[in-house]
C-alpha cells in the first residue's frame, strides 16, 4: 500500500531523467491548452490567475518561462549544494514531471469554479481553496523531485529548496511582466509609434489642473508609459506602487477583464469626498467595463488609484 502511495508523492525514485522530462513536457503541453481553454493563466511557477484572458502562444510561452525558471534555478542550487555530481537531465525531468497537478487542476476548471468576475466572492473563495490544495501537493512533488536529482536531504535541502523555489518564483513574474505583457493584452493606442511615445516622465505643474492631469493618466495608460502616471503620485503612493506594479496591476486587469479597447473620456466623472477631489473615467474593455477612479489631495496629487466596477 506504502509503495502505492508512494508513486503520488514521490515517483522519481522509479522514473526521472528522459522518460520523466518527456512526460513532464506533453503534461505541460496539455495544461497550457485547457488552461487557455478554462481562462486560467499559470503566470509564475507557484500562481493561477483565474477568468483571464489570453492566447494559446502565451499559455505556451507561460510555462516555458516558469519551467525554464524552475529547472535552472533547482539545478544551480543542487550544485551548489550536493556533493554528488548533478545532472541537468535529471532536474529537468523531475521537475517537468512534478507538474502533473497542476495539469489535473486544470481540468478540474472545466466545473464551474472558475471566477464570473472581480466581485464573484464565493467562486474566489471555492478556486482558492482547490489550487491551494494542488499547490501544496506540487510543492510536496518539487521537493522530492529536487532531494532525489540533486542526492540532497535534511536541512541543507530544505532550506536549498525553498530559497530556490522563491528564486524561480520571482524570475518567472518578471520574464512575464517585462517580456510578455504585450502578449496578455493589445491596445490600438499600441500601434502609436516608437517616437511618437513620450520618453521622458512627464513634468508636473501646478499649472495642471486634475482634469488635465487625468488625461494625462489615460493616455500613459493607453501607451504603456507607466512611470509618466507616477509622476502624479504623492509621497504615499510613489512608496506603495511602483511603475513596475502599476504595470502588475494593468497586465492581471487585462487578463481578467479582456483586452483592453478605449478610455471614454467624454463620460468623465468629478465628486468631492471628504477633502479629495474623485475623478472616474470609463474604460472598456472586451469583457467587462470598469472606471479608473483617481483621487486627488488638495495639492492636486494622485492619493488613490483603483479600477472599480461601473456604479459600484
Amino acid at each position: 500500500m506504502k509503495s502505492k502511495w508512494k508513486w503520488v508523492y514521490n515517483p522519481f525514485e522509479r522514473i526521472a531523467g528522459w522518460s520523466a522530462l518527456v512526460i513532464g513536457v506533453v503534461v505541460m503541453a496539455l495544461t497550457a491548452v485547457i488552461g487557455k481553454l478554462n481562462r486560467v493563466a499559470f503566470d509564475g511557477v507557484l500562481y493561477a490567475h483565474a477568468g483571464a484572458s489570453f492566447s494559446f502562444l502565451t499559455s505556451f510561452a507561460m510555462r516555458a518561462i516558469n519551467f525554464l525558471a524552475l529547472f535552472l534555478t533547482m539545478w544551480v542550487a543542487g550544485i551548489l549544494f550536493s556533493k554528488s555530481k548533478v545532472r541537468a537531465v535529471d532536474v529537468a525531468g523531475t521537475m517537468a514531471l512534478a507538474h502533473i497537478p497542476i495539469l489535473l487542476f486544470a481540468v478540474i476548471c472545466f466545473l464551474p469554479v472558475i471566477p464570473a468576475g472581480l466581485y464573484d466572492i464565493p467562486r474566489i473563495i471555492i478556486f482558492s481553496i482547490i489550487y491551494i490544495l494542488f499547490a501544496i501537493w506540487v510543492i510536496a512533488l518539487m521537493y522530492n523531485a529536487y532531494s532525489v536529482s540533486c542526492n540532497l536531504k535534511g536541512t541543507k535541502a530544505v532550506v536549498s529548496f525553498i530559497v530556490a523555489l522563491l528564486v524561480a518564483e520571482i524570475i518567472s513574474k518578471l520574464v512575464i511582466i517585462f517580456l510578455l505583457s504585450g502578449l496578455f493584452t493589445h491596445s490600438p493606442a499600441m500601434n502609436v509609434s516608437e517616437n511618437n511615445l513620450t520618453k521622458d516622465p512627464v513634468v508636473v505643474t501646478d499649472s495642471l489642473s486634475i482634469r488635465q492631469k487625468t488625461k494625462n493618466v489615460v493616455k500613459s495608460f493607453e501607451q504603456g508609459n507607466y512611470k509618466d502616471i507616477t509622476v502624479y503620485f504623492d509621497s504615499t503612493m510613489r512608496k506603495g506602487l511602483s511603475s513596475e506594479g502599476l504595470k502588475l496591476a494593468w497586465i492581471q486587469t487585462s487578463m481578467t477583464c479582456g483586452p483592453f479597447e478605449k478610455a471614454n473620456l467624454d463620460s468623465l466623472k468629478e465628486t468631492h469626498v471628504d477633502k479629495y477631489d474623485v475623478i472616474e473615467v470609463p474604460f472598456s474593455f472586451q469583457k467587462e467595463n470598469l472606471n479608473l477612479r483617481l483621487a486627488f489631495n488638495g495639492k492636486g496629487e494622485i492619493s488613490g488609484l483603483f479600477f472599480v466596477p461601473i456604479n459600484k
